[in-house]
């Protein structure tokens, strides 16, 4: 058989669907089904059990790739607050407990303040972390954590993502940075209460290693009437903490804000930010309930105001306490306001005293140029602890007189290195 006619019976066989082309299209269809998207990976959640990540990979095979969505809504949040052993939710005094927290534990019995503590061998490559927290809660709460990797030995990006992937799922946030030479990534994760932040540096064409990760807790949003107390000192302020007061029937309300992030908090006098940190402090009133038929909603007005870090302020001080409480013994709460400033690190260089009498702010007791200075406020006294010298302090006592309705000074004394309260 020639050429032409091999042809002309090969052309007749595939228009009339002969054996082999049947055969062909057979082998063609699961082909074609092996080629058909892939169901998307399931992340590793914590309190995600295997058997529902199973179930869920599983029914987005058989779905698709939008099952698979619908499938993932359904997983739980992933938990940001945790790193290795350190947890943000962790109570103050659990924490404490660690064996290579023990020279930081005497700090954490402060109401608030922050530390830094040097971490020894550890499977989590840590060579330092530094702490912020507040009496939020009894007991302590943290709200920031940072996390710092040793040098010589933290992980590359690309391996600790990898792992922070499985756990936390798809960052929220990635940026690059790039100053001449040196690089600088950001990685964030978050929650509805809870923020981690991944940073990473490296050289030129180098590989980028892990410097620190910060797990910081977002501001809650202000309950009740408070969600309206919107105050606006200077940007980007951050509410540090929230109170609502009662005086003669009225309502008031204290404010203390910062321009620090938790994270910036948490390293304190050693962070870049510290020493321009701004400090705002507002005691506002509540309006009276509009009268029947008035369509006027019930705003709160600033009656008292202290912002601090300012131009202005010569001494560059900061708020680094805040507290309302019965200190004359009356009965109603007053504000104690503790600040420090950038040449006496966080002791204390001045304290205010105030309460509401009459709808009008009322100074009880305004004490300046205190450094390196302890506070103890009792209902009707108060006493602050000096130091003079290197074994030396000057303890000053102030007794409320309510004839006078204010502080006044009714003991000085000096005292040896010992604290008083070894003394009593």
């Amino acid at each position: 058989m020639n050429k032409r006619a091999r042809s002309l019976l090969l052309g007749a066989t595939l228009l009339l669907g002969g054996p082999s082309a049947r055969a062909q299209n057979v082998q063609v269809l699961p082909a074609q089904k092996q080629a058909s998207p892939a169901p998307a990976l399931v992340p590793l959640n914590q309190g995600t059990s295997p058997q529902a990540v199973t179930g869920a990979t599983g029914a987005a095979g058989a779905t698709g790739a939008s099952g698979t969505t619908a499938v993932m809504k359904q997983l739980p949040a992933p938990p940001v607050q945790k790193f290795g052993r350190f947890e943000l939710d962790q109570p103050l005094s659990l924490l404490a407990q660690l064996p290579d927290l023990k020279t930081c534990a005497p700090l954490f019995a402060t109401p608030t303040g922050h530390a830094e503590c040097a971490l020894g061998a550890n499977d989590e490559k840590l060579a330092k972390v530094n702490l912020a927290w507040d009496d939020a809660k009894p007991g302590g709460e943290l709200i920031a954590l940072r996390l710092t990797f040793d040098p010589l030995l933290a992980l590359p990006l690309t391996d600790l993502e990898w792992q922070l992937t499985r756990g936390w799922g798809a960052p929220a946030l990635e940026q690059m940075r790039r100053d001449h030479d040196n690089k600088m990534f950001t990685l964030q994760w978050e929650d509805a209460e809870h923020r981690a932040t991944l940073e990473a540096a490296g050289v030129g064409s180098a590989p980028s290693r892990a410097v620190a990760i910060s797990l910081e807790r977002k501001p809650r949003p202000f309950p009740g009437e408070l969600a309206s107390l919107k105050p606006k000192p200077f940007p980007n302020m951050r509410a540090r903490a929230v109170q609502r007061l009662q005086y003669d029937g009225q309502s008031y309300a204290v404010l203390w804000g910062t321009s620090l992030t938790p994270a910036q908090e948490a390293l304190g006098e050693s962070g870049p930010a510290w020493s321009t940190q701004r400090s705002y402090v507002g005691l506002f009133k509540l309006d009276p309930v509009p009268g029947p038929g008035s369509t006027a909603k019930k705003r709160w007005h600033a009656v008292w105001e202290r912002s601090s870090g300012d131009e202005e302020d010569n001494d560059l001080q900061r708020i680094i306490r805040v507290d309302t409480k019965d200190v004359t013994g009356d009965a109603d709460p007053e504000l104690t306001i503790e600040l420090s400033c950038q040449t006496c690190g966080a002791s204390t260089s001045e304290v205010m005293v105030k309460t509401v009498r009459a709808g009008k702010p009322v100074d009880l007791l305004d004490k300046r140029d205190l450094y390196r200075a302890s506070i103890d406020s009792r209902p009707g006294q108060i006493r602050i602890r000096e130091a003079e010298g290197d074994d030396t302090f000057t303890v000053s006592t102030y007794a409320y007189d309510k004839s006078k309705g204010a502080f006044v000074l009714a003991r000085e004394e000096r005292e040896g290195e010992r604290p008083i309260e070894e003394r009593q």
